[in-house]
This record gives C-alpha cells, structure tokens and sequence, in this order.
C-alpha cells in the first residue's frame, strides 16, 4: 500500500488516481497510530507534518516505512535531515507522476544519492586511483 500526504489536495488526488494500491492521508498522525501500517510505502511533504519533523520521520523508519520524501530544494535542512535518517528516496522541486512511479519501481540506494549527500556535508576527498603497473608493482610481478 502507497500512503499519501503531500498537503496539497490536487497533488495527492493526482497521485491517489495514478498510483495502484493507494491511499490518501489527511493527517500525520495517522501514519504513526497503532503501527497500522509498518512496513509501507509513504509520500510525504515535510513541511505539513505537524511538530518535530525528525521525530516524526524516525517513528516512520522505525515503523519499517519505506519514505519517498518530496522536497522543494536540496538546500533545505530536511534535506540533511532525511540523509541521516537513510532515507534516499527524495525528489526535489516540481515532480512528475512518472518520477514518482519510478522512484517507487525502483528505490535509491547510497550510489544514486552519494553526490548529493558529499554537497550537503561539504565532503571533499583526497583519494586518488590505483593504478596498476607491472614496473613498481612487485605482487604481480613474475620476476
């Protein structure tokens, strides 16, 4: 079962009519009360949930929910927030339903998001490539 709530009326009928198996949600709460529906898949907006949006989100993983969070831009803290929590299934501004339908067919995984999360932490590395060569390479040399 898909789960939406995205706050904007028309988003969420949209989806609800072009995502089998769907529901639309009309308050946060009900995601979390009596773990009704753990291990589901939500499409959530962050900015309607009421209170603490970490814990909220945590009570969702914690419930095994699969998030596909839709954000409006990567520089926004929800954004840090979601990368710590392991939640890669992010879309940003404006969407399509077909990047939606996607994201759900086939979830993100750390190599999808991992440029995105080494902008958000200000990552740099200094790793430079291996490279074989048969001269400075004694292991494989058959000398």
């Amino acid at each position: 079962m898909i789960l939406i709530y995205t706050g904007i009326e028309e988003i969420d009928k949209e989806l609800h009519n072009n995502l089998k198996d769907s529901v639309i949600v009309n308050y946060s709460d009900y995601l979390i009360e009596n773990n009704a529906f753990e291990r589901q898949t939500v499409i959530i907006s962050p900015k309607e949930i009421e209170g603490d949006l970490h814990e909220f989100l945590f009570l969702l993983k914690q419930m095994n929910m699969r998030i596909i969070l839709l954000i409006k831009n990567q520089k926004q803290k929800e954004t840090r927030l979601a990368l710590q929590l392991g939640i890669y299934d992010i879309v940003f501004g404006n969407f399509y339903i077909s990047q939606i339908k996607d994201i759900i067919e086939h979830p993100k995984n750390f190599k999808d998001i991992s440029d995105l999360y080494r902008k958000t932490y200000n990552m740099k590395f200094n790793y430079k490539k291996m490279i074989r060569n048969n001269r400075t390479n004694f292991f494989f040399s058959r000398k």
